[in-house]
């Protein structure tokens, strides 16, 4: 959105005039200011020259040799324009000028020879000087030169001068206002200035409502969509001829960047940039029958105003008469019924669109439009009345013999604004600093809201225009950004700034599992029926998902070990000697939907008969030391209840501090053999909810020993009362550090177990003697 300092000042008495200053107000307290940009800043050392003679250059076929007449005599130029002819009026560049070459790179001009013929200035396209009321046409050429012949201007003047370029332009980014239509408007924009205190008012004479005739149109009009198209205006207007669009106008309108086009269409646009309302003119000749306001089918055609036949939509807002479609309304006109020098009767429209409506015609035509832009963000109904009243006092004030020809086409309401309270005391209390009564009044009256007060509250009715407004805390928004965000003094918060608490209990689990050598798997939650089966478990047990992904998805799991029997199953197939350790970590699902916590261990193994491969005492022991590391005794291990999945002589129930915490134990042969396993499965399984409802002991650790041990390994038999021989020997000798079994071999009555006794001393290195010693003593209390 491009706003223009000498349009606001048509309004406003500024009490600010540096640009710069009033940028950065408007970025802080309106919208994202992009650029500033002042006019002409190209333009020094440039002036209005005339082409007196053309000839080919001798040593190029695309080169020109003009003479050009300018305030320093005759200039000889070579010259690449296309479209350059003798007596044409141009944009000429002295030496010391700077220019944009192409309109990218900034370049000063200085006396050169071009293949071999001396230049000495430069004739100028629009880019280079950044003329962008000059559009370059076609029928120009490849690189065509700014044409000024049809301003009449003198030769020699200064350019700046002679075009009347003193303008500051203020590019404000679309995307900072997107939820302020009536910002994409000066009157709009300058009602920001006053309240930020950059401005005041000037006094503004109000539009006339004229008086119209009696006459009917010449053309009924139908809408059959008032749900988007909730309010309108329209007239027709008999001219003498369009006319030509006054200086002032067609300078404000080329300073923002839209081209003169004709006097009626010009007056159009400039009302769209003055109130922020779009409007149309028709040619009345051009209109076949009535009108009707109607959304299109898709396939219909249009060729619109820039020359396109455009294919719409289904569901886009159209004109259409006994011919077809002659307008997409709020986005471009038809080409049909366009102004032209021809027009005699003028029909005049505005009209308020359904906001969806439009970026859907957008999206669609993949086209968009100053006027779509505008729709697209919500115009208030009020607009209508207000920019059609406007368009209509200067077409009568402006264009020869301009007449009301029919009575006023109106339909729909204004939106009525339900008063919004802000409370005594609610504005310093959100912002953060005392503000007064007055102040907020002052602000919002500004704003263009009405404002009264009831005891100590203020009584606040937003504008029609601004329809972002829809509560208390938009009104404090808007008192806080006309005061400043930055005059909002900056506190520390006091609220105590500490740590949550961390539970690393299930981190410290994993962790220990990982260093026993066990991989951590991740499964989906989903089971089906025959995995359950194949797992020993029946599948009525799980709770069904009503709408699966598939049936081997179709069951949420009871347990987490039929994924991590599969698993185990499948890397066993590509390894079969390997011993696979895996655990995991999620949540079960009973039938009832409840659901809770469970890590499960597993490890399988080859039948070696011998102790240190048993699996179950393997994962009982990694177990054991994942829960000491995380701060739990060794669970207690007691007579289990039969399970399917469980072989009947080698499962534990295990407890902590009398509560069920899970079970160990080995895969029943059954389910093994249905896996395929070739050898023993041992698992364990510990309801997390119940252990981590349990508090942790601090782990101390202990130093290293200082002294090393020495080992004697002795081969007793297996009997109901080895634990209680163990203990003896605990008793037998204070040097004795630990027993550990080694290896166990043969069954029954005949079973052998082999233990490890080592001996450590804390005070000094111990003798082979010595301990042989402690050693006698211990094997005497075992044999006792």
């Amino acid at each position: 959105m491009k706003i223009s300092y000498n349009w606001l000042s048509d309004y406003i008495e500024w009490k600010e005039r540096d640009p710069k200053k009033i940028a950065d107000a408007m970025t802080v307290g309106m919208g994202e200011v992009d650029a500033t940009v002042v006019q002409g800043e190209l333009l020094e050392h440039c002036v209005v020259g005339k082409v007196l003679t053309k000839e080919k250059h001798p040593n190029a076929d695309k080169l020109s040799l003009c003479t050009v007449e300018t305030d320093q005599g005759k200039k000889q130029i070579v010259c690449g324009g296309t479209n350059v002819v003798e007596g044409m009026l141009v944009a000429f560049a002295h030496i010391g000028a700077t220019v944009e070459w192409h309109g990218t790179e900034r370049m000063t001009l200085t006396k050169v020879k071009i293949r071999g013929i001396e230049s000495e200035g430069m004739i100028c396209a629009q880019e280079e000087l950044g003329l962008t009321m000059f559009p370059a046409k076609e029928s120009d050429g490849e690189h065509p030169i700014v044409d000024l012949t049809p301003r009449k201007l003198k030769v020699g003047t200064p350019l700046k001068k002679a075009l009347e370029i003193n303008d500051v332009l203020f590019h404000i980014d679309n995307h900072a206002i997107t939820n302020r239509p009536d910002l994409f408007s000066h009157i709009g924009v300058a009602r920001e200035l006053v309240a930020m205190g950059l401005a005041v008012w000037k006094k503004q004479s109000s539009v006339r409502k004229p008086k119209f005739p009696t006459t009917d149109l010449p053309f009924r009009t139908k809408n059959t969509i008032p749900t988007l198209i909730p309010r309108y205006f329209g007239c027709t207007i008999s001219i003498d001829s369009l006319g030509v669009t006054p200086d002032w106008m067609r300078q404000k309108l080329e300073a923002v960047g839209i081209r003169s086009i004709n006097l009626p269409v010009d007056i159009t646009n400039y009302v769209a940039q003055e109130l922020g309302m779009p409007l149309h003119s028709f040619d009345v000749g051009d209109i076949s029958g009535n009108i009707e306001m109607r959304t299109s089918k898709k396939g219909e055609k249009l060729v619109t105003l820039d020359e396109v036949e455009r294919a719409l939509p289904d569901g886009a807002i159209v004109l259409s008469d006994d011919e077809g479609i002659f307008d997409l309304l709020g986005i471009m006109g038809g080409l049909r019924s366009s102004t032209k020098e021809t027009t005699r009767l003028l029909y005049l429209h505005a009209a308020i669109v359904d906001p969806i409506s439009i970026r859907r015609g957008i999206i669609a035509t993949n086209h968009r439009t100053d006027a779509s832009t505008v729709y697209e963000k919500g115009i208030p109904h009020s607009a209508a009345e207000t920019g059609f009243y406007r368009a209509l006092e200067l077409i009568l004030a402006h264009v020869p013999g301009s007449k009301i020809a029919s009575k006023l086409e109106m339909s729909g309401k204004d939106e009525k604004r339900d008063a919004i309270i802000l409370p005594d005391g609610h504005a310093t209390k959100v912002i953060g600093m005392p503000i007064k009564n007055t102040d907020s009044k002052k602000i919002l009256t500004n704003l263009g809201f009405l404002v009264t007060a009831k005891g100590k509250d203020l009584i606040v009715v937003p504008p029609l225009w601004r329809k972002d407004v829809s509560g208390v805390h938009d009104v404090v928004e808007d008192i806080a950004r006309i005061i400043g965000y930055h005059q909002i003094p900056s506190a520390v918060p006091m609220a105590p700034m500490r740590p949550p608490m961390r539970d690393t209990r299930l981190h410290t689990l994993r962790d220990s599992l990982k260093e026993s050598g066990f991989m951590e798997t991740l499964h989906l939650a989903f089971v089906s029926s025959e995995l359950l089966k194949k797992s020993g478990i029946d599948p009525a047990t799980a709770l069904e998902v009503e709408n699966p992904l598939g049936s081997e998805l179709s069951l949420l799991r009871t347990h987490l070990f039929p994924r991590l029997l599969e698993t185990a199953a499948r890397e066993q197939r590509v390894n079969p000697k390997a011993r696979i350790k895996l655990f995991e970590v999620g949540a079960v699902f009973e039938k009832n939907g409840t659901s809770h916590q469970r890590i499960t261990i597993l490890m399988t193994s080859e039948n070696s008969g011998k102790i240190e491969d048993d699996t179950m005492l393997i994962v009982k022991e990694a177990m054991n030391h994942a829960l000491a590391n995380t701060g739990y005794d060794v669970p207690e291990i007691s007579e289990a209840h039969e399970q399917s999945y469980a072989h009947p002589g080698r499962s534990g129930a295990l407890k902590i501090n009398g509560k069920g915490l899970g079970l160990l134990w080995t895969l029943h042969p059954s389910v093994s053999q249905s896996f395929g396993f070739t050898g023993a499965v041992g698992l364990c399984s510990l309801d997390l909810d119940t252990l981590f409802s349990l508090p942790a002991k601090t782990t101390i650790a202990t130093p290293l020993a200082a002294f090393p041990s020495i080992s004697f390994d002795e081969t007793l038999p297996l009997s109901a009362g080895s634990e209680a021989q163990r203990v003896k020997a605990k008793t037998a000798s204070t040097l004795l550090s630990s027993i550990n079994v080694q290896s166990y071999y043969g069954e029954g009555a005949k079973a052998n177990v082999t233990l490890r006794f080592s001996y450590r001393s804390d005070e000094k290195t111990l003798t082979e003697e010595e301990a042989k010693v402690e050693h006698g003593k211990v094997m005497k209390s075992i044999s006792n």
